[in-house]
């Protein structure tokens, strides 16, 4: 796998595992009341520190597993994996796309302020229930090994990937700091807008990486 290939692959998982709509919405509520900065720097800390060990952990076993069923791997099990990943990202697509809107009365209740290390654990918490479910990131952790990169350059690979991961939550920090008065009331339209994220923007970043993964599936057909 090229560098470019990888690179591309790796955005375009991390951006579409970003648009996690519980991180952000969890993320906007914390940040709502007092001591907005120390509580958002703690829980993107958390968040970031949860990926990337998670990530190492993965690495590890990833290179592992692969230099030990690399002589037993035939070119028909990879089309074979590509093709099934292809098939998820239709079918996912048209499930999210199928997907009822969420209900307009819906929002996110403020909790009383908690102290740093309690956001801190939270997130932390949040973070580690919501990994059994972070496809995106179990997809790009084999593409990163794939690379042929050094266990430094893995580990490279894994904060950029994180670095992604809690963009959002960086924007939104940014954003409650610059414009605390309007960000209040913005707290529904954020729910409301993931809820629309989920159901429309994600199947239209899912269909091109199916169609990625079908033109992998037939290079390798072709490959001699």
């Amino acid at each position: 796998m090229t560098f470019l290939t990888a690179l591309l692959a790796i955005i375009g998982l991390g951006f579409l595992d970003s648009l996690n709509p519980f991180s952000i919405a969890a993320c906007a509520v914390v940040i709502a009341g007092q001591q907005s900065l120390g509580r958002g720097l703690a829980f993107i800390g958390a968040t970031f520190l949860v990926y990337f060990l998670t990530g190492v952990a993965l690495v590890a076993g990833w290179a592992e597993l692969l230099t030990a069923v690399k002589p037993w791997i035939k070119p028909w099990m990879m089309v074979a994996f590509w093709l099934t990943l292809a098939l998820g990202c239709f079918i996912g697509a048209v499930l999210l796309w199928r997907r009822p809107p969420m209900g307009e009365g819906k929002s996110v209740k403020k909790p009383s302020s908690a102290a740093i290390i309690g956001v801190f654990l939270f997130a932390l918490g949040a973070t580690i229930s919501d990994m059994p479910t972070a496809f995106p990131y179990f997809g790009a952790i084999p593409i990163m090994v794939a690379t042929e990169a050094s266990f430094l350059g893995l580990l490279v690979w894994l904060a950029f990937y994180s670095l992604i991961y809690v963009s959002p939550l960086i924007f939104l920090l940014c954003y409650r700091l610059i414009a605390h008065k309007q960000f209040e009331p913005l707290i529904g339209t954020i729910n409301r807008f993931m809820d629309w994220t989920i159901r429309r923007l994600t199947p239209v970043l899912l269909v091109p990486l199916g169609l990625w993964a079908i033109y992998d599936a037939a290079r390798l057909l072709m490959m001699p």
